[in-house]
């Protein structure tokens, strides 16, 4: 959420922030001011019976909060687009006259400038992320992965720490890791939680694999490259490169 009001940083509040000096964020209604840009309103009853028009708050899409190598936490705004071209005009794939087309590019640059300049405002910086610049195999690997990543498993805790060590020295080994899935289902069935298991450790980074390769668990997986947190860093990071 863009407060239009002047409001309080983010991470006030936040345990590892105790003591620390952090900036208040602008109001949005004050950085639209200073672009020249038309804040976006709504109209309201009061209780009078009167109508008003009053600044409505406009919505962001992520804020991720990070920690430094310091040791204390930071945030970096994400906003996220389908296509990069997106980014420069609203409702980029509409039909539309010239017209219309140059008032929504001039729109999109200013909404654009808009909340870079109300998270600039407390030291925040604004990343644009879209989803054209993500390869389509990667994309292929975190959907296979986000449908087991919270998936509750029954089986015994120190039995599927077990398994893990058992995974992370069949990739070593370069042998495929659903033969040790299988393995492990002979002697206590739940052949599906030993292979969702496998899949969370993925996700969780327990076991690092290349992304950048299709993950198929009946061939060997490559750890070689591929590391989305190192390909794709300079999304995370606090200040630009």
């Amino acid at each position: 959420m863009l407060w239009p009001t002047k409001s309080s940083h983010p991470l006030r509040g936040h345990p590892l922030t105790k003591g620390l000096p952090l900036p208040s964020v602008s109001g949005t209604v004050e950085v639209a001011r200073e672009l020249g840009f038309k804040h976006y309103e709504v109209c309201i009853d009061l209780p009078d019976g009167r109508r008003a028009m009053i600044p409505s708050p406009y919505q962001g899409d992520l804020l991720l909060y990070m920690l430094g190598e310091s040791g204390l936490p930071y945030a970096v705004n994400w906003t996220v687009k389908d296509r990069k071209e997106a980014f420069g005009e609203r409702r980029f794939s509409s039909a539309k006259t010239p017209v219309q087309q140059n008032k929504d590019r001039d729109h999109a640059r200013l909404r654009t400038e808009l909340e870079m300049g109300y998270y600039a405002s407390a030291g925040i910086r604004t990343v644009q992320v879209s989803l054209d610049a993500v390869e389509p195999t990667v994309i292929a690997n975190l959907d296979l992965l986000f449908g087991t990543h919270q998936l509750p498993l029954t089986l015994n805790r120190t039995l599927l720490e077990d398994f893990s060590a058992a995974v992370l020295e069949a990739v070593k080994g370069g042998e495929p890791v659903a033969f040790v899935a299988i393995r492990h289902a002979k002697l206590w069935g739940h052949r599906d939680q030993f292979i969702a298991k496998i899949y969370q450790d993925i996700w969780d980074r327990k076991l690092v694999v290349n992304f950048l390769q299709p993950i198929l668990i009946d061939r060997p997986l490559s750890t070689e490259g591929g590391d989305l947190l190192e390909v794709f860093s300079e999304l995370f990071q606090e200040t630009a490169l």
